[in-house]
């Protein structure tokens, strides 16, 4: 296996930008740590790898093509860490799509793609290396392996019927709402099944961040910087809120489903 054997690995999807790249970063600042950087643009990613690489941070790097909607590059993913390093500690579920011009059907059916069926493929996938890393996890970082799906409080279905919450008010983003709304049952179903073999799941909400998600997530609407929102989304991967495991999850506590 690699020299990477020793430390805690961790895959990101949709990490070449935004959160993604943020939170490898923050990782990175840890010699404990190897990040499989993960990307479905080979040119994209290998932007962002150089980037970090750089940086001359303590923590490894590597970049690993997968798209969340093409299972021939989840497959091959899986079947490279399996390969290079026989397991994974953390599996972050990152990538997602928001707003889209087009039909509605055609917006409804990419986002689910993206955002809720792109997650289920990928820890189904990737639960064998997960489970291997069970008995590996007392000497690393994190306590016990784990999948954390980047969420969003637009998806929480109490928060859009509450008058007082913002999400109320809102209109539109049928797609990226009810996508969201979609992986909050494919969380649930994996912490049901997947705690059954040792490994817990997570929902985190990074809450309004800078990404290229959409076009309003920028400062001047508001949007708070990635490294911010990045910090408790380390504390849930070194295992300081084990106990809320099975949550929407944002910096401060949690949404209703």
């Amino acid at each position: 296996m690699a020299a990477s054997a020793a430390k805690t690995i961790v895959l990101i999807t949709g990490a070449n930008s935004g959160v993604g790249f943020e939170l490898a970063a923050q990782l990175l600042a840890k010699e404990s740590y190897h990040v499989l950087l993960g990307a479905r643009s080979t040119q994209k990613g290998n932007t962002a790898l150089q980037d970090l690489q750089s940086r001359k941070l303590p923590g490894s790097v590597e970049f690993l093509e997968i798209d969340a909607t093409k299972d021939d590059t989840i497959e091959r993913a899986a079947k490279s860490v399996e390969q290079n390093h026989g397991h994974l500690d953390v599996l972050v579920n990152n990538a997602a799509i928001a707003a889209m011009e087009g039909p509605l059907r055609q917006e409804m059916r990419d986002a689910f793609d993206t955002n809720a069926t792109g997650p289920l493929i990928i820890g189904q996938t990737f639960l064998p290396l997960l489970q291997a890393a069970v008995s590996k996890s007392t000497a690393k970082a994190v306590p016990s392996p784990r999948v954390i799906n980047v969420h969003s409080g637009a998806g929480s279905i109490a928060r859009r019927l509450e008058p007082s919450s913002m999400m109320y008010k809102m209109k539109g983003g049928f797609g990226y709402r009810t996508s969201k709304a979609a992986l909050s049952m494919v969380t649930a179903c994996q912490f049901v099944e997947y705690g059954d073999v040792g490994v817990k799941v997570f929902a985190y909400d990074p809450g309004f961040t800078v990404s290229n998600l959409g076009p309003h997530n920028n400062v001047e609407q508001g949007a708070r910087s990635a490294e911010e929102s990045v910090r408790p989304l380390v504390d849930l991967i070194e295992g300081k809120r084990d106990d809320e495991a099975g949550k929407i999850l944002h910096n401060t506590g949690g949404w209703p489903w």
